[in-house]
């Protein structure tokens, strides 16, 4: 009697779908280790436009500080807000947070780290 043959497992495609406990296990990571990066890096997924909510989270910092960064910048925003109506319903292109950002980075004076 012969072996049996097994039938060829199908190559993995980019629309495939996998659960979180399905990818820990490909990579040999447990699923804890896994879940923790991913959240980790949701903030690194860049999206298109931040609420003020979302700036403030991202810089650890009150939506009013986010506002003084936002104007000193003298940028211009989105505004979703119906004309007249309420103080505004702001999105920020992530290209001007972007520049922000890099705008505000600076190295920590000596004075600061003694």
């Amino acid at each position: 009697m012969g072996k049996k043959q097994s039938s060829p497992v199908p190559a993995v495609v980019p629309s495939d779908k996998f659960s979180i406990s399905e990818l820990a296990g490909i990579f040999g990571f447990p699923v804890s280790a896994l879940v923790d990066a991913i959240n980790r890096n949701r903030q690194a997924v860049k999206k298109p436009y931040y609420s003020i909510p979302d700036l403030a989270a991202r810089w650890n910092c009150s939506r009013a500080t986010v506002y003084n960064v936002l104007r000193e910048s003298e940028s211009k925003l989105f505004n979703m807000s119906r004309k007249g109506r309420g103080k505004g319903k702001w999105n920020v292109p992530a290209a001007v947070v972007e520049r922000i950002e890099q705008s505000r980075m600076e190295p920590i004076p000596e004075s600061v780290a003694g």
